[in-house]
């Protein structure tokens, strides 16, 4: 997988399959680019996607200070990676911290984005959700990443999989611990918890001007449907779209593959050129 040193000052690793219009995929706290790799091969039928770790994930580098991440310091990674393979802009898709990501995306640097979709977004941590993010963090600050893992699929994953499949899930995690050739590490999690923790763009996001799509889903527990309405309310002409049924959790985007992907590939299609 390729890597490019950034003018920000991390080195960021990457992806690139299919062809077409560009589609940017930004992941969410602590998940490296592999969590999108079905999403991405769905979308390269159509499009040449770029999907890439984020500063603190998988092969890119991992600063220590937690002030070296913030929602708009992570979109400057974005908008410099586009930079750095010569796109001038591409369609947006960001879940939970990437859909924070891609609002400062969308504010900061409005000419790079051509269509935008925030995934399981939120558009400033109130008290609720600074409480989740700092539960998160606890493990973390007492070196337990084991319990940090099983608490925060508690909150992603639908409580339909956790219940009904509990060796599957079990299998994940141990796999996401012991197998992971990239595990994630303390400085990522704790600095991309830090941008949850810092995310405030709700009374901007009204100056997005790209064609936006929300989504969220009834069993999200992480970023309940209310946080996306929230946002979907100040940005203008934007649509919300809700997943129902036991699957519809913070990671629909798996448990509700083909759902999900028609969404998005009918929004994508109706915005590219």
């Amino acid at each position: 997988m390729p890597r490019v040193e950034l003018k920000t000052g991390v080195g960021i690793h990457y992806e690139t399959v299919g062809a077409g219009e560009p589609v940017l995929l930004v992941m969410g706290t602590g998940a490296d680019h592999s969590l999108w790799n079905d999403t991405a091969k769905a979308y390269a039928e159509r499009f040449q996607v770029i999907y890439y770790d984020n500063r603190g994930t998988g092969r890119s580098d991992h600063p220590r200070d937690p002030e070296q991440y913030t929602m708009r310091i992570l979109a400057e990674d974005a908008a410099d990676l586009l930079d750095a393979l010569k796109i001038d802009s591409a369609h947006v898709s960001g879940l939970s911290l990437g859909s924070a990501v891609a609002q400062e995306l969308a504010i900061n640097r409005p000419e790079k984005v051509r269509s935008l979709q925030l995934h399981c977004t939120w558009g400033r941590t109130d008290a609720w959700l600074a409480r989740l993010f700092e539960g998160m963090r606890y493990p973390l600050d007492h070196d337990d990443m084991a319990m940090f893992v099983r608490t925060a699929f508690m909150w992603v994953m639908s409580p339909a999989r956790l219940n009904d499949r509990p060796a599957e899930v079990a299998e994940i995690e141990r796999a996401y611990l012991e197998e992971n050739p990239y595990p994630p590490s303390k400085e990522g999690l704790i600095g991309h918890l830090h941008a949850d923790l810092t995310h405030d763009a709700l009374d901007r996001v009204d100056r997005i001007q790209a064609p936006t799509l929300i989504t969220s889903g009834e069993m999200d527990w992480q970023v309940p449907t209310r946080y996306g309405r929230e946002v979907q309310k100040r940005i203008p002409g934007s649509a919300l779209h809700v997943f129902t049924g036991p699957y519809s959790s913070h990671m629909a985007f798996v448990e509700m593959a083909d759902e999900f992907n028609r969404l998005t590939l009918d929004f994508l299609g109706k915005h590219a050129a």
